[in-house]
């Protein structure tokens, strides 16, 4: 059996601006599957449906894991053309080899669409006592981060600090450099397990892993945080364990 490879299904509400983590997309042993996030999560399904979400037209059946033996549609459409004059400069772009598979393809450029609010991201990944994800910085734009560009490099010190008094997300975590400038926030769907981290006194490190000056003002830097539990995990996943195929469609 091959590693599973799994990507987040991230809606945002377009009012309020907040994402939340609604799907799981799975690759597996040449299968694809697809099933509405089951846990009962800060900034899941269920705060999704309170705060105006509505299953995807493709998934109407939010308790179904849906399966494929080819990459779904819906999802399908969402990834450049590979005819497209330029698309040899936007794998080098992303970093991909030539043997990409589609699931890099739909991690590097997240899925996103200009007609609806959704995108994709890699989850936190853990293995044995490691643990590391990796995200653009929430709130960017927010927090005037292009004046602050010309005073951030790939060497830039950060750290990551709670905000527990944020109205918007409880579990808010600060990014910003050692000397104080804030930059914006680790996404919502990530804060709760960042705050985890902190809470227990975990090891980590958080360092720049892209700067793109030419990005849209969202996508604009990237960050990585890598660190150690002081348990060992048995699972790579602790969202891919619960995915079991059922049916191909």
């Amino acid at each position: 059996m091959t590693k599973p490879y799994l990507l987040w299904l991230i809606w945002q509400n377009v009012n309020t601006r907040q994402r939340y983590h609604v799907g799981n997309l799975l690759h597996v042993d040449g299968l694809y599957v697809f099933q509405y996030e089951t846990e009962n999560k800060h900034r899941g399904l269920k705060e999704a449906l309170d705060n105006g979400y509505r299953p995807h037209l493709a998934f109407p059946d939010l308790k179904k894991v849906y399966t494929s033996d080819k990459m779904f549609g819906p999802f399908l459409r969402r990834l450049p053309n590979a005819s497209r004059p330029d698309f040899p400069k936007l794998l080098e772009k992303y970093g991909l080899p030539k043997d990409y598979t589609q699931m890099d393809l739909l991690r590097a450029t997240g899925g996103r669409l200009g007609t609806d609010s959704y995108e994709f991201v890699h989850p936190v990944y853990i293995e044995g006592n490691h643990f590391d994800f990796d995200f653009h910085i929430a709130g960017w734009r927010y927090y005037d981060g292009d004046k602050h560009l010309g005073e951030i490099s790939y060497d830039t010190k950060l750290s990551l600090e709670k905000e527990p008094s944020n109205d918007n997300d409880s579990f808010a975590v600060k990014v910003q450099t050692n000397n104080g400038l804030l930059l914006g926030y680790v996404p919502a769907f990530f804060s709760e397990f960042m705050t985890h981290i902190i809470d227990e006194g975990c090891y980590y490190e958080v360092r720049i892993e892209k700067i793109d000056v030419h990005a849209i003002p969202q996508l604009r830097v990237c960050l990585t945080v890598n660190g150690e539990f002081d348990t060992y995990f048995d699972d790579i996943s602790r969202t891919s364990k619960d995915l079991v195929p059922v049916q191909v469609v």
